[in-house]
């Protein structure tokens, strides 16, 4: 624990949300994220005067801010997780909005209505309404038998969401189920850091170095690489970025859903974009290096079986085989300095969200991946710094007229550009995979027969006498030994890409996606095309999180 005394915070201002510009004037910007900093907050109802804890408040959100690496500050977007309560709630709520580019989060333990009702004083219920039209997010504890039960439930979903918690607390047990005492006691077994406001005034801050902290560090760092790809240095993507057209509504008629679609296409196509160009760079970088590292192991093998079979006396021919082996050691360094696969798996697992996130606004719901507690998992930072970002998207997503789309143009749309181009999408990937699964066993088994008839020939003594060695019985020997090391490298590269795994889950997914399609076709009402596409990116997200998975076990490893 550290304490902390000092004078009042002065804002920092975060960025505004990014505005998007038309696809013929897409800045190199375009499609930042925040980093959505969620301020949890609990305490007491009835506080001391505001002169003493609003210059405490202030120090909290400071020391919180000094978690983070000093460059990321202007990427961070603070989010106040609260129930709305008097005294601790609000206050804290109220010091956060009062910064720029701020919003809220409430957890409210029971319907606004009957909240309210918990106080008499009807300037306390009115700003109770006003901070609760401020709020970005609204979530309600389902029924429980007691009102003791649902505070409990509000309490710990403000710990499950936050990555710091704010606490307002005189130190003492609680005086009833859900109190403040509990909820810290609750946030200490998560080990969330804490910034404590004693009622006194002073600031003690707890975590703030632990492993949670620090994973949001990582989180943090993530989106900041994130940030810095620069869109417009890698146009060979897609040169003509000129009318480029990221969801299949170039082609749709002039109307309700045009109109949409161009305003969600605003707004998910710039971050899309940027996810979806950052994956395909660093896939391709990390897949050279891989390549490469498979490839240099089996030319230094070759190296040495070379130069033993026909030049034993120019050792300076083994020099080779020692700068093969120190690229070789290079290459898992240099992938873990640029974290390669974390980002590349990581910006396509976005992409994905966000490919979905614009189909599901079009169908009047939401990614519901956010909706579980807690939010995240702080151990991996990939996955973390995904959900903040997702929150971000969220928070910005513009306000379309779904009622005024034709049923029938809105469910031909989805089925034809959302998932009949997925379905596109997996039958494609499914027959490339089959297609080098089925190249590289062909390879493998063409280099066992290979080292196989070597083997004989050896055995029978072809290219040897006596006294020496004759060149093919040297090349019998060079190729018994290198032939089998490159079969080991082609292996390795398939066990890295996972071809045939691919080709079946991709075959599976469009099997699934067949069937949703012909549902989403039969939709006869929105309620129904809702529940189809929440059902398409249910499977979409499973098959996402599945691949994240299976990609995230195949690192880049030192071989020899």
């Amino acid at each position: 624990m550290r304490q902390v005394k000092g004078t009042g915070l002065g804002a920092t201002a975060a960025p505004s949300a990014p505005t998007h510009e038309s696809a013929d004037a897409i800045r190199a910007d375009a499609g930042q994220l925040r980093f959505a900093l969620r301020v949890g907050v609990t305490g007491h109802r009835r506080l001391p005067a505001d002169e003493v804890l609003v210059p405490a408040v202030r120090r909290a959100l400071q020391e919180i801010e000094q978690i983070l690496p000093p460059f990321a500050l202007r990427q961070v977007a603070l989010v106040a997780v609260s129930p709305l309560a008097e005294g601790a709630d609000r206050l804290v709520t109220r010091e956060i909005l009062a910064r720029p580019g701020t919003r809220l989060e409430a957890i409210l333990p029971l319907p606004p209505t009957e909240y309210a009702r918990d106080s008499s004083d009807p300037a306390s219920r009115t700003e109770f309404r006003q901070l609760l039209r401020q709020a970005a997010v609204v979530r309600q504890a389902p029924a429980l038998p007691s009102r003791d039960q649902a505070y409990e439930w509000a309490g710990r979903q403000v710990v499950d969401r936050c990555d710091v918690l704010i606490a307002i607390w005189d130190g003492h047990a609680s005086r009833g189920r859900g109190g403040t005492a509990e909820i810290v006691a609750y946030a200490r077994k998560g080990a969330v850091p804490i910034a404590w406001v004693h009622l006194d005034g002073t600031v003690t801050t707890e975590r703030f170095d632990g492993e949670r902290a620090g994973a949001l560090i990582d989180a943090v760092r993530e989106l900041a690489g994130f940030n810095e790809f620069i869109v417009s240095d890698h146009a060979s993507r897609a040169e003509q970025v000129s009318g480029r057209d990221y969801f299949g509504s170039a082609d749709v008629p002039a109307g309700p859903l045009a109109a949409a679609c161009e305003a969600l296409a605003g707004w998910a196509g710039p971050y899309f974009d940027r996810a979806d160009r950052r994956a395909i760079l660093v896939q391709a970088r990390f897949q050279r290096l891989s390549t490469a590292m498979f490839v240099m192991a089996a030319s230094a093998v070759t190296v040495v079986a070379i130069q033993a079979s026909f030049w034993p006396n120019l050792s300076w021919i083994a020099g080779v085989e020692v700068l093969l082996l120190a690229a070789l050691l290079a290459i898992p360094v240099m992938r873990r300095r640029y974290r390669l696969q974390e980002s590349w798996t990581s910006c396509r697992f976005l992409a994905e969200r966000l490919r979905s996130a614009y189909f599901l606004a079009l169908a009047g719901t939401t990614d519901r991946a956010g909706q579980a507690s807690p939010v995240v998992s702080f151990a991996d930072p990939a996955v973390s710094w995904i959900e903040h970002a997702m929150s971000e998207v969220a928070a910005a997503r513009p306000s379309v007229n779904i009622e005024s789309i034709d049923v029938v143009t809105l469910r031909q749309y989805l089925s034809t550009c959302w998932i009949g181009g997925q379905i596109r999408y997996f039958s494609r990937r499914a027959a490339e995979h089959d297609k080098l699964d089925d190249r590289l066993r062909r390879l493998t088994a063409t280099l066992f027969a290979i080292t196989f008839v070597c083997a004989i020939l050896h055995m029978l003594g072809v290219g040897h006498t006596d006294s020496h060695t004759s060149r093919l019985g040297d090349l019998l020997i060079v190729l018994s030994i290198s032939v089998p090391a490159i079969g080991t490298a082609m292996h390795g590269i398939e066990t890295q890409r996972q071809y045939r795994r691919h080709a079946r889950r991709f075959a599976r997914m469009r099997r699934l996606l067949e069937d949703l399609q012909a549902e989403m076709e039969a939709a006869a009402g929105v309620a129904r095309i809702r529940e189809t596409a929440a059902d398409v990116e249910r499977i979409l997200r499973e098959e996402s999180n599945d691949w994240f998975g299976v990609m995230r076990l195949h690192d880049i490893e030192l071989i020899t």
